[in-house]
């Protein structure tokens, strides 16, 4: 059911302003089932959706502002230099975001696509309901020609709900948030986005190309990553009562060369023995054995073109900084 909050912002610019969809339910989010199966494999694994509480966030946040973490500002720097471009392209769209976040770097391409085509939909994906009105006060700020629909939801359900909207569509995601997926992950992404959109219709994806080890670690390894990661248990402890010594664990991210991608783990500093009381589950873990809380995939431009194009995508355009470190990819579905 639609649900108008009449006490943002965003409403009071008068502009079509909507949220629809029901707070995804924590259990949905937070499996517990999933959580002991994953902490039961070798290497043992916690999904990064624990990265993810109120603290997490404000800490994500934060490491887009470390000055060794490129990704943010180099995305948001081609961004600002391609956005016109991208809009002439596609022409009039439904702009559709996963995992919009606050929208900060999506208001470039938003006033790119109202400064070409006037008035202008845009559909944001998120869990959380609160950030997608975040979202709204910060596009509806910068383009008041726009009609905003907040879907609260996962990925999945989020283009289920956009399946029907009108016109041609432009699907985003930006930040990279495909190199966190694991590829069973990824392969239900993509085919969901291909049955939610229609031949034609564009798909815009960021993605961090590889590089050397000392930039990948450095961008991994400062203190608010650090932070980040530890932060996983202090979730994990108050969600299901879990008895985590935060200080008997230390941050660990490598660079895998052999698969291509950053790994972030914890590795115990002592030997141990871990209760989680709310999911009746007790393990032992050894000094220096590791958890795995997070991959990030850094990859090659053709290769995620050929990947891509398994699912029916064509390249159509890509850009990237002067480095060619990072690629904002443009695709678009050559059949339904």
């Amino acid at each position: 059911m639609a649900e108008d909050h009449p006490g943002t912002a965003a409403v009071a610019t008068g502009n079509k302003y909507e949220i629809i969809g029901s707070d995804v339910p924590e259990e949905t989010l937070f499996n517990g089932d999933l959580l002991v199966a994953s902490l039961s494999e070798s290497p043992r694994r916690v999904n990064s959706v624990y990265y993810y509480d109120d603290t997490g966030s404000l800490l994500f946040e934060r490491l887009c502002a470390e000055k060794t973490y490129y990704l943010f500002r180099t995305e948001r720097d081609i961004l600002a230099e391609c956005a016109k471009t991208i809009a002439g392209i596609t022409g009039s769209a439904f702009l559709v975001e996963l995992g919009s976040g606050n929208a900060e770097k999506t208001t470039l391409l938003i006033e790119a696509y109202a400064r070409s085509h006037g008035l202008t939909s845009y559909a944001a994906v998120d869990i959380n309901r609160s950030i997608l009105e975040r979202a709204a006060e910060n596009i509806l700020s910068v383009s008041p020609d726009l009609n905003f629909l907040g879907v609260v939801g996962t990925y999945q359900t989020g283009l289920a709900e956009v399946k029907n909207l009108a016109g041609p569509k432009l699907l985003i995601c930006l930040g990279s948030t495909i190199g966190n997926m694991h590829d069973d992950e990824l392969d239900n992404l993509l085919l969901s986005a291909r049955s939610s959109l229609t031949h034609g219709d564009y798909f815009l994806v960021g993605i961090d190309l590889d590089k050397e080890t000392k930039m990948l670690e450095a961008a991994y390894n400062n203190q608010t990553a650090i932070l980040a990661n530890l932060c996983v248990l202090q979730h994990l402890n108050w969600r299901f009562g879990a008895d985590f010594q935060i200080f008997q664990f230390r941050h660990v991210s490598i660079h895998n060369k052999q698969l291509c991608r950053m790994e972030s783990y914890l590795e115990s500093t002592i030997d141990q023995v871990i209760n989680i009381k709310k999911l009746q589950f007790s393990f032992r873990l050894e000094r220096g054995e590791l958890i795995l809380t997070e991959i990030m995939k850094k990859t090659e431009i053709c290769e995620f073109s050929n990947m891509l194009s398994r699912y029916g995508f064509r390249r159509v355009q890509h850009w990237t900084d002067l480095q060619k470190g990072y690629a904002l990819m443009l695709f678009r579905l050559v059949y339904s």
